[in-house]
């Protein structure tokens, strides 16, 4: 009996000794398998991240580039609204105040002088006077114009060469300048005597009118 459990004691060792080392090798290639499955997630996970981190950052990109293409836009209208109201207000001329006076009325004995002319982009200077006669009461001055390019320059000088008027005409804005003025008792000197006109014009493509009338 006592030899028959050294027997199966014996064979159980040779067993171990014989299987143990296969198995030791199966858990090790088993875990070297969960290692590499385990690397292959993490790999996995880590390529799938930066995929998302990339697709936050494209997305954030074009997000910014909207924003920015919105102001762009804003900017845009702002400017267009701001062109549109410089544009209206162009549309006025841009001249002095018209002194509030009282009606003015032209007699027979009117005298009036009106100069016109049109130019198609020269470059030309005139000068010129004209008299009011002492017993004047009622003067007037009307300066019309507007140019496509370049530039009318007009100037009207009070007899002495004080410059009564003076208008730039370009582009920006058609002119329609008027002022009448009722001459009181004791300011004859400053409108009685030679006045001064002086036209001037830069490359203009356009016309104007200047026109005086007294009585």
């Amino acid at each position: 009996m006592k030899a028959r459990h050294t027997i199966l004691f014996f064979l159980s060792l040779l067993l171990v000794i014989g299987i143990g080392p296969k198995i030791l090798a199966q858990q090790s290639k088993d875990e070297q398998a969960i290692d590499v499955e385990k690397e292959r997630k993490m790999e996995a996970k880590a390529t799938q991240e930066a995929e998302l981190r990339a697709r936050k950052e494209m997305l954030e990109q074009q997000q910014d580039e909207m924003r920015n293409q919105e102001m762009e836009y804003a900017e845009q209208a702002r400017e267009a609204s701001r062109a549109r109201e410089v544009y209206r207000s162009s549309r006025v001329a841009d001249v002095e105040p018209v002194p509030r006076v009282a009606p003015f009325y032209f007699q027979e004995t009117q005298t009036q002088l009106t100069l016109r002319n049109s130019f198609r982009g020269g470059t030309d200077s005139s000068k010129g006077e004209f008299d009011v006669e002492s017993g004047t009461r009622y003067f007037r001055c009307m300066i019309n114009g507007r140019v496509n390019s370049g530039e009318i320059y007009i100037k009207v000088s009070y007899p002495g060469g004080k410059i009564f008027k003076e208008l730039t005409i370009n582009s920006s804005a058609e002119i329609s300048f008027s002022q009448s003025l009722n001459i009181k008792e004791g300011e004859e000197n400053k409108y009685v005597g030679s006045w001064q006109y002086e036209v001037k014009a830069e490359k203009a493509e356009g016309n104007y009118m200047l026109q005086i009338s007294y009585n």
